[in-house]
């Protein structure tokens, strides 16, 4: 797939780590495919799902448009967050004044709970990544801890199976 890099604003690049747009298709269509989905099922359609589960899919899906915006934005996860976090802000107010269509307090909760919950994982993830590639090895001092080290010569194991 096609790959276009386009340089930010300067004003931009100054807050952003990468100074590009990933404008591969791997990273366009699915965001393309949330955002429709989100305004067709927000805003268009009244899906009719009621309590309970329309907060799992509020859940889901901006959890999927947060990990999309940061994929295809290479910023900062708190820039993502915060960009997924204002179209759910807007997306409850444009319902609001909607006929077949209500505002919730409890939707823009659940809009915060899917995407804290992929900050986190990537904030964790990165992380682990950093303090591992920070550690050095730890020596094993068996001594120090009360056992014995056993050798095992590999040599006599050869001798003995060409011996066979």
């Amino acid at each position: 797939m096609p790959v276009f890099r386009l340089k930010l604003p300067k004003f931009i690049q100054q807050r952003v780590d990468q100074h590009y747009l990933d404008l591969s298709l791997s990273r366009v269509l699915p965001l393309l495919a949330l955002l429709t989905f989100g305004v067709l099922a927000g805003l268009v359609f009244n899906t009719g799902v009621g309590h309970p589960f329309d907060k799992i899919i509020h859940v889901g899906f901006y959890a999927l448009l947060t990990l999309s915006i940061h994929a295809l934005f290479c910023c900062r996860l708190r820039i993502s967050a915060v960009a997924a976090f204002s179209m759910g802000l807007a997306g409850e107010i444009v319902q609001g004044f909607l006929p077949n269509h209500q505002s919730s307090l409890a939707d823009a909760f659940a809009n915060g709970v899917g995407i804290a919950m992929v900050v986190t994982a990537i904030a964790l993830i990165r992380s682990e990544t950093r303090q591992v590639m920070e550690e050095k090895p730890v020596p094993l001092d068996l001594e120090q801890m009360g056992l014995q080290p056993i050798y095992y010569d590999l040599s006599a194991d050869s001798d003995r199976s060409s011996e066979k």
